[in-house]
């Protein structure tokens, strides 16, 4: 096989990889949207092949030529196929950085990013990273959750200073002043690693052999754009997939009773509709946001994640897509150990590496101000 030239440091590429399963419209945003925002190239392995609308999923992305998909069935995992959903995330990544790493990509990076995730990397700051750095760390933007979004949404949420959660809290927009609560999904946002480095990519961070975490540089220069339950639609169709996956996933403690009541109440059984109106109600009690309040306080960013950036991808050439796809098929039917793949946390066991590791934040590649 022939493997890819190495690429010049300021000009290495940036891949992003995924385990989905999902709706062909959200899988085309996911594809779009992170193309769009500076990534080069996607590697996206389908988590349930043969489930309803997968078909469709998997010719829009064969069809694409700068994506490359894996059917990661039972036959890809050549044993026993992880249980839980976080494992077989990072097995794959860490499967696909080997693979790049063997084709010469050493010095570019790979994120890891999920299916509801939409990355902006302005590539003049990425080129600009130190030789030696290893890890990047992703801020996340959190979409804004409102019924009244007809199209996809434009107003998204970061961490806030105790100032602003205060005043948010004192006015009743959240129940405490905290960040923990203000953002509903995932605060620790993502991370790419180096690929040539010998480190191991999580669901959130790049942890090193002793499961310690690599510190992430960090810049507005890039940013992860989440798109968690931003409007009713997308809140009934998450929780009901989710229920229906079959393991509990892990979920910090600000979620623990939000996930338990959604999944006592889809589990009941009831009619359809009545289960629809009971989803509902829990949307507009517990999960909507006022959107007016919100942009009056000017706590929210506007921004169309899905609008491509200036700026080109490294040249036409640098993923060697071919020889990508056949080193990937290679690995189909071997075995893939969590021992020599995953260094992240199992809810089916005892977490290994905590969230407070140390932060390698710069500011001002671009001379924008910190968060």
């Amino acid at each position: 096989m022939q493997t890819g030239s190495q690429v010049p440091s300021g000009q290495a590429p940036l891949l992003a990889v995924s385990t989905i399963k999902d709706s062909p419209d959200h899988v085309r945003r996911y594809v779009e949207g992170n193309l769009a925002g500076g990534v080069d190239h996607l590697v996206v392995f389908l988590d349930a092949p043969s489930d309803d609308e997968q078909d469709e999923v998997l010719a829009l992305l064969t069809e694409h030529p700068r994506v490359s998909v894996v059917r990661a069935g039972g036959a890809w995992w050549g044993g026993q196929r992880p249980r839980e959903l976080n494992v077989r995330q990072c097995i794959n990544a860490n499967v696909t950085r080997r693979v790049l790493a063997d084709l010469g990509l050493g010095r570019g990076w790979l994120l890891h990013v999920d299916g509801d995730e939409v990355v902006r990397v302005d590539r003049e700051a990425l080129a600009r990273v130190p030789e030696e750095t290893l890890a990047l760390r992703l801020a996340v933007r959190e979409a804004v959750s409102s019924s009244t979004w007809t199209e996809q949404p434009t107003a998204f949420k970061a961490e806030l200073d105790d100032r602003d959660l205060a005043l948010l809290h004192g006015l009743g927009v959240i129940d405490e002043p905290s960040n923990q609560v203000w953002i509903r999904g995932h605060v620790m946002g993502k991370s790419a690693v180096r690929i040539e480095a010998d480190r191991w990519l999580t669901l959130h961070k790049v942890a090193r052999e002793d499961r310690g975490h690599e510190p992430g540089l960090e810049d507005d220069a890039w940013l992860v754009h989440h798109y968690e339950s931003y409007s009713l639609e997308d809140f009934c169709r998450k929780w009901t997939a989710m229920v229906a996956s079959g393991p509990r996933a892990a979920y910090r403690a600000e979620r623990r009773q939000v996930a338990r009541t959604l999944r006592d109440l889809i589990s009941r059984g009831l009619e359809p509709e009545a289960l629809r109106r009971q989803l509902e109600r829990f949307y507009r009690m517990q999960v909507e946001e006022d959107l007016e309040t919100l942009r009056d306080l000017g706590v929210v960013t506007e921004v169309d994640p899905l609008v491509p950036l200036e700026g080109a991808p490294v040249a036409p050439g640098a993923v060697p897509v071919a020889d990508l796809e056949a080193a990937l098929e290679e690995w189909r039917g071997r075995a893939k150990t969590e021992e020599e793949f995953f260094r992240g946390t199992s809810p089916a066991g005892p977490g290994a590496a905590g969230d407070g590791a140390g932060r390698g934040r710069r500011r001002g590649l671009l001379g924008g101000r910190g968060r």
